[in-house]
């Protein structure tokens, strides 16, 4: 079932992610690594502005966001999700993505092993911002 884009509907989509079969959870996995758009229009409601916003996306940044948000589902955790409530005021929407991962996360267990990577969760902050 669809979920609202919101705060509540993110987090209520990942808290079913997580009771899915490994299958299931796998398939949606790929689905944000191959095709992100896609797998917003299929699991939230979006306005016709908001499908607007995914279709002007750079490839590159749905590829990179998609990657990182599968990763993040991938090592257990949830990716930190926050929209702000649009403003009455004329406001032009902002995403900002932070991913870890681009950054050398790394936890040294001993001097004498290998040092492993760490996925620290991928964050997407929707805003608005003053035109």
């Amino acid at each position: 079932m669809k979920k609202n884009f919101d705060n509540m509907g993110v987090a209520s989509f990942q808290m079913e992610l997580f009771v899915m079969s490994i299958i299931q959870r796998q398939d949606i996995m790929n689905l944000a690594r191959t095709d992100l758009a896609k797998l917003l229009l299929d699991y939230f409601y979006l306005s016709p502005s908001q499908q607007a916003y995914i279709a002007t996306m750079t490839p590159e940044f749905k590829m990179t966001t998609g990657i990182g948000i599968a990763e993040t589902w991938e090592s257990g955790q949830y990716i930190q999700f926050q929209k702000d409530e649009k403003p009455p005021d004329d406001h032009y929407k902002d995403m900002v993505v932070i991913d870890p991962a681009m950054i050398n996360n790394f936890a040294n267990q001993s001097d004498q092993e290998q040092s492993v990577p760490i996925r620290l969760p991928i964050s997407i902050w929707i805003r608005y911002q003053l035109q």
